[in-house]
């Protein structure tokens, strides 16, 4: 028999499976079977993703995406960063699988104003470094980072166009949502977070800030508060509508 809800796991740019990896136990404490997909070009080193576009990490998302509603009716979405962007876009074409939606510093604008001129970057910069410091409050926990440390321009540009077009999809998003981000977010601007919860069509949804965390949020200082507030979301979608408070 299929579960009821299943849970999709989704890492952020030049990620590790490390920057989620937090969510797991909180799946399986709560029954749930889940995906955690390694994303094209990544989990091996920065050069793999010369070539990668964002087609290609939504179709690695939706290929998990369908694997595991085999196991279960329904699939809550957690996306880190661009996996935020990549949930958001499932739950506006995969309205019947998708039964919710957590965004965590979800990559809807960037910080660096050099983001923009990045299609003319791309052509004098082949590769950009990355501080993983700016990702982290606590610096402790920046210098254990297993990110990649640089990545290719213009793997970048596809990234930061992928961002216009999933803002158009979000009035076509249904689902529950949950969007959390921190106010000290140095590489994601937190008014992404407010567009997100603004412009989405989810008749249920919540923003959730938080005061201390870097962009690494399931990783930074307050990771326990965020996957207790990813839990406690999940809980009350497995609560008939009539019964849950919102």
């Amino acid at each position: 028999m299929a579960a009821a809800m299943g849970c999709l796991i989704l890492h952020g740019f030049t990620s590790s499976l490390d920057c989620v990896r937090p969510l797991v136990p909180m799946a399986e404490l709560l029954g749930m079977p889940y995906r955690m997909p390694v994303l094209r070009g990544h989990g091996t080193r920065p050069e793999e993703l010369r070539g990668v576009q964002a087609a290609d990490w939504y179709a690695d998302a939706q290929r998990a995406l369908n694997e595991l509603h085999n196991e279960a009716e329904q699939v809550v979405v957690c996306g880190l960063s661009m996996g935020g962007l990549l949930a958001l876009q499932l739950a506006a074409e995969q309205p019947t699988r998708v039964g919710g939606i957590v965004t965590i510093a979800a990559a809807l604008r960037f910080v660096d104003p050099l983001a923009r001129f990045s299609p003319a970057l791309a052509r004098l910069v082949p590769m950009s470094k990355i501080d993983a410091r700016k990702a982290f409050a606590d610096q402790q926990l920046a210098a254990s980072s297993t990110n990649y440390p640089h990545f290719p321009t213009a793997t970048f540009v596809s990234l930061y166009r992928y961002t216009a077009m999933v803002r158009t999809l979000l009035p076509q998003v249904k689902a529950p949502l949950l969007v959390l981000h921190s106010k000290r977010d140095r590489v994601i601007k937190p008014s992404s977070a407010q567009t997100i919860y603004d412009e989405a069509g989810s008749q249920r949804k919540e923003l959730h800030w938080f005061e201390r965390s870097g962009h690494e949020m399931l990783q930074d200082c307050e990771a326990g508060a965020v996957v207790a507030a990813t839990e406690s979301f999940i809980r009350q979608l497995r609560v008939p509508v009539h019964e849950a408070e919102w």
